[in-house]
Order: structure tokens, then sequence, then C-alpha cells
């Protein structure tokens, strides 16, 4: 078992490689999001039981809006902490194809590529600080990919917030098999 950093590690086989991205090695900040994610959801459950004490219908309207976007962040807020309890990413490069999987405890489609059509293997290149580029790095943004490939037209991301070091070896090492 090879390692590169603290959150990648490679096994390899007889004509096969295995690499294991884990979500985060960060406990605190799973413990902090954690108990966000419970007061949220609090707030959402105690703004919901005192929408049936509203007798003027303008305000209900008004609870209603801010129960859905509530319901909407709620829902982002949970995949992301079971993203960073449970998930990894999961890269096989076997006969010739290369399958990737993003697995949250067990649950995950896997998707196949053969490595024949791949294209412009490449480390995404770090934009000055935007706004987007800063919120993809999020902790709580399941988002921020840092390796890119062109399959068949369409770009494909992988690599969830990596750092640039880990980044680059991980390309080298794929880039390899490719």
């Amino acid at each position: 078992m090879e390692y590169i950093g603290k959150r990648i590690s490679i096994k390899r086989t007889d004509g096969q490689v295995s690499i294991v991205i884990l979500s985060t090695s960060d406990k605190v900040k799973k413990r902090i999001l954690f108990i966000w994610f419970i007061l949220w959801s609090l707030c959402g459950i105690i703004v919901l039981t005192q929408y049936f004490l509203i007798q003027d219908p303008d305000t209900k309207v008004a609870v209603i809006v801010w129960l859905g976007f509530w319901g909407y962040f709620e829902y982002k807020s949970f995949r992301a902490l079971m993203w960073r309890f449970y998930g990894m990413e999961k890269i096989r490069i076997k006969d010739r194809k290369l399958s990737y999987k993003k697995d949250v405890a067990g649950k995950g489609k896997v998707k196949v590529y053969e490595l024949d059509f791949i294209k412009d293997f490449s480390v995404v290149e770090k934009k000055d600080d935007s706004f987007f580029e800063n919120l993809n790095s999020s902790y709580w943004v399941i988002a921020g990919e840092k390796l890119t490939f062109d399959y068949y037209g369409k770009e494909i991301k992988l690599g969830i917030q990596l750092d640039e070091a880990d980044a680059k070896a991980l390309h080298k090492l794929i880039k390899n098999k490719i």
C-alpha cells in the first residue's frame, strides 16, 4: 500500500491500480459541521412549529418561503455531512478502463471510462481568488475537483478538494497508466 498525503491510498496488484481518496482527515471540522447541522435542523423545526400559530396570511407565505430555503440547505448540508463522515472517491484502472465512484457509505454509481478515449488529462489550474473558487473549496460544499479530463467531449472531474501537491502526484500516477 502506498500513500500520497493524508487522504490518498494506492494499491497495486497484477494489472490493476486501485486508488482511494478519503473525503477529509480533519476531525475538528467534522464536529463543527455536525453541530452546525443539528442547530440548523432545530431552527427549521422551531419555525415549522410556529407556522401553525400564525394568523396573518402574508406572514404565512413568508414563512413558507423561508421553509423552502431552509429545506434546500437542510438537504445540501445533510449530503455534505454524509460525505464528510462516510464519503470517499474510488478510482480503479484495469483492463484499459478507468472506473470512478463517489462512494458514500457503500452507495454510489460506478462510472467507467475507456482509457483510449480519455483526452487532455490535467490538473485544474487554480484561478485567482474568485468567489466561486473560494466557495468550491469550502468545507461544507462537495465540489472543488482538482483533476479533469475530456471524454467524448464531456469534461469529467475527480479529486474533490485535494491540495495542489497531492493533485499533482495523483495526476502523475494516473497519467502514467493512461
